[in-house]
């Protein structure tokens, strides 16, 4: 279903909103400031195997692009998010406004994001001990004059900052997300309190030349480290402004590109994929992490698939 830009800003909103008013409190700049200075962030005592590279069991081959396309599919996701509104535009997983598949003219940077939420309909289920581990986060822009896929933001460089939010992006007060940085590059953070979610992006935006770029491609590797817990995670983008730009009403600096289908989590590594193009678009010219995959001369499972039938 087709949705106006009028339907979009509305249906949207309240997840861009509510990160951006965030960043403009001051428990949310606090917040921030202590994920990328390192100064005020809890630890949470996971201990990083270097033995077991972030992406071990991520399968290769044709696969991984099979998985990119399924995640960027209408009516593919592996379960729904407890607590989104019905009438949200990404209710269903996969959103990409119209006209928004390469940033608005005169923009110049980008941010990847992800979020996490407990699945609806799975049993209640809570533990202290509970962690998501998220690593490989990267965020690509596609030069339209060159057809070349530049990198622009890299968890093995940069930072993540992120907070707990209303399961609706709505009035309840932000939650401070205690992070742990890993040996190994990855980052682990708790599960969504109750009524809340787990919101997250890397911390510096991605920058590139005004009127240079028709596309974006993010993805990001998440696990959790126990098989009891019931969660969804997708993953999207956002195009700023510019590196600084602050958040105005009407999301004049801010307009979402979109987000993926919702992935059911295990405790088994799975890739997240978002990017703003169509699908066979993608896969005539897909970035260099899906078109490395089809290089890849091994045989490959699919990655895993969610024991529950998509609602």
């Amino acid at each position: 279903m087709q949705f106006s830009y009028c339907n979009f800003r509305i249906l949207f909103l309240p997840l861009t909103v509510a990160r951006n008013v965030a960043l403009g409190s001051a428990i949310f700049f606090l917040l921030t400031c202590a994920a990328i200075h390192f100064c005020a962030v809890a630890a949470i005592p996971v201990s990083a195997d270097p033995s077991k590279p972030p992406r071990d069991d991520i399968p290769a081959t044709g696969s991984l692009i099979s998985e990119a396309i399924n995640q960027n599919t209408p009516g593919q996701s592996e379960g729904y998010a407890l607590g989104v509104p019905r009438n949200y535009g990404w209710y269903r997983g996969l959103y990409k406004p119209p006209g928004y598949s390469a940033p608005p003219p005169l923009f110049t940077a980008v941010t990847g994001w992800g979020q996490v939420y407990p699945r609806l309909g799975a049993p209640s289920y809570s533990n202290p001990n509970g962690r998501i581990i998220i690593a490989n986060a990267r965020t690509y822009v596609h030069l339209n004059a060159t057809g070349e896929w530049i990198l622009v933001q890299n968890q093995a460089t940069e930072r993540m900052a992120g907070a707990h939010f209303a399961a609706d992006f709505g009035k309840k007060a932000v939650i401070p997300m205690k992070m742990s940085f890993l040996s190994d590059g990855s980052v682990a953070i708790g599960i969504p309190p109750a009524g809340h979610n787990d919101h997250f992006w890397l911390a510096q935006r991605g920058t590139y030349s005004a009127g240079s770029v028709d596309g974006v491609y993010v993805q990001m590797d998440i696990k959790t480290n126990d098989p009891n817990l019931k969660l969804v995670a997708n993953v999207g983008a956002d195009w700023w402004r510019d590196a600084a730009a602050a958040y105005v009403q009407g999301f004049e600096n801010n307009p979402g590109a979109g987000m993926s289908n919702w992935v059911e989590l295990s405790t088994k590594w799975s890739r997240l994929h978002f990017y703003s193009w169509g699908n066979s678009k993608l896969r005539a010219n897909p970035p260099p992490p899906l078109a490395e995959s089809l290089l890849e001369k091994k045989p490959a499972a699919l990655r895993r698939r969610a024991s529950t039938s998509t609602p």
